[in-house]
């Protein structure tokens, strides 16, 4: 009895679980269905999150322990990304956190419902969530037919659920072959064929054809949504760990080797990082070499500098990886040369940044530009972090890596980059008199409120809302409150 009455309650939840995957395709209809992304998309992921936690709360015991701290707080992240369709206009962003955000959900709910044995740093647990999306997920996509099977048939007796499957098993066998008769029959007889084509043109208007198609999406969206969320939380067969053989050896690095390469890196660098620190760095502009003007010199040798920086990184963490740790004395040797690699490899991404800023004071501010700017800021704190992990063996440095690098995403949206550019060009502009106005016209709307001061400027008020006119007529297009955001609405306000 005990067990009927388990299947029973497991067949209910089931049930429930369709119908808020139902409820799920239902609000991506309303949403997203001919609309464009704006507040709709933090509306869909408070939707999934509901779903989600009422499961939960249903299926497992759901706790916000400190243990469990890092998995809540992923939700942070996700719904400040989530809010960027509403905040800001950068279509870049936009395309890169659609796929984003659901790559983060799945993650947050595998650690929530313990889906894992790997800790989510780990290659492994990467491993772990290929197996639920592509080996459970499919199979539960069974499931909601099965469960729509058992209700049809619990509602009527057998014998008239046998004659509904037979009727459904014909109506399946002649519909391949209607579809040859007819159309062999239809160039048989041109009046035929004539009468034929009107069928679906008297039966069916465009308006039904679309009812058909969005309840063909929302049926899609059910199904994967119920299948995702039924392989978090439903009941798994039992997987066998391989035995890891234990004749299987760590590559190491030679440390003599090591110490031989990296000491002679290191007096390379060194003079190097002298050289840019007296030309650079120093009050005084020194006398460069003939044909090169203190500009071109700024100039030159940007890509080169980040180039070495990243052959910099890769050497840096191949070491601290490969680095034989036999002979004490020796590793500590590699770890001052590796501390001193750093050091410069900090002094190359000044020097570069530096090189950078001085190009952009002549020939203006893009996103470009502004990326490698935020890239080098980036790698500075990589290789801080490295500069830990040389001294603490036990300092997990993927684990960091992954934090900083969600936390630096989620800065790089909400720093708006467009109205930095914006307001640095129009800066320069009034500084020096140039502008380029069409890559200003070209920005977001994020923009719009900052570039507008130009129109004040009579000498390029004219080209510049020429430009900005078709930009002006998209803007109106879509009137949906689906569609709404924040800085498409402040762009209205502005564009006269």
């Amino acid at each position: 009895m005990k067990i009927l009455a388990d299947v029973a309650q497991e067949q209910k939840g089931l049930q429930w679980l369709l119908l808020g995957a139902f409820g799920i395709g239902l609000l991506f209809d309303l949403m997203f269905y001919g609309q464009g992304l704006g507040i709709s998309y933090p509306l869909f992921v408070i939707g999934l999150y509901a779903l989600f936690i009422w499961q939960a709360r249903q299926r497992i015991q759901l706790r916000f322990s400190r243990k469990q701290a890092f998995d809540w707080i992923l939700s942070l992240p996700i719904f400040l990304l989530a809010l960027t369709f509403f905040l800001f206009s950068n279509p870049h962003f936009h395309l890169f956190n659609l796929m984003l955000i659901p790559f983060l959900f799945v993650i947050q709910t595998i650690l929530i419902t313990k889906r894992h044995r790997a800790k989510w740093y780990e290659p492994g647990f990467f491993m772990e969530m290929m197996e639920t999306l592509l080996l459970y997920m499919p199979k539960y996509t069974r499931l909601p037919f099965r469960l729509t099977k058992d209700w049809i048939k619990s509602r009527l007796n057998s014998e008239k659920y046998g004659v509904m499957k037979k009727i459904f098993i014909g109506v399946g066998i002649s519909v391949p072959l209607l579809v040859v008769v007819l159309s062999l029959l239809s160039n048989a007889d041109s009046v035929f064929g004539h009468f034929l084509g009107q069928i679906p043109r008297r039966l069916i208007d465009i308006h039904s054809l679309e009812a058909i198609f969005r309840m063909f999406l929302i049926g899609i969206v059910t199904i994967l949504v119920f299948a995702y969320m039924y392989s978090v939380f439903g009941k798994r067969e039992e997987t066998v760990v391989l035995p890891v053989p234990e004749d299987d050896k760590k590559i190491v690095w030679d440390g003599i080797i090591l110490v031989t390469i990296l000491a002679i890196i290191n007096i390379v660098y060194t003079a190097f990082t002298y050289i840019q620190i007296s030309y650079l760095f120093s009050g005084v502009k020194r006398i460069l070499p003939d044909g090169l003007t203190y500009a071109e010199y700024a100039k030159n040798g940007f890509n080169e500098l980040v180039t070495v920086t990243v052959i910099n990184f890769l050497i840096l963490l191949c070491t601290m990886h490969f680095a034989s740790r036999a002979k004490q004395m020796l590793y500590r040797m590699i770890q001052v040369l590796l501390s001193m690699l750093t050091i410069c490899t900090g002094f190359m991404l000044v020097s570069a940044y530096f090189r950078l800023s001085l190009y952009e004071d002549a020939y203006g501010y893009t996103h470009t530009r502004l990326l490698a700017h935020i890239f080098m800021i980036f790698l500075f704190v990589l290789f801080i972090i490295a500069l830990f992990k040389i001294w603490r063996d036990g300092f997990s440095l993927i684990q960091y890596y992954a934090i900083v690098t969600l936390v630096s995403y989620v800065i790089l949206n909400y720093i708006n980059m467009d109205v930095i550019i914006a307001k640095n060009n129009i800066q320069r502009y009034h500084s020096n008199g140039t502008i380029d106005i069409e890559y200003l016209s070209r920005l977001s709307y994020d923009a719009i409120p900052v570039v507008m001061e130009l129109v004040q400027d009579k000498k390029v008020e004219e080209t510049f809302m020429s430009m900005v006119q078709e930009r002006k007529e998209i803007l109106y297009e879509d009137n949906s409150w689906q569609s709404f955001n924040l800085s498409e609405y402040r762009a209205k306000s502005y564009l006269p």
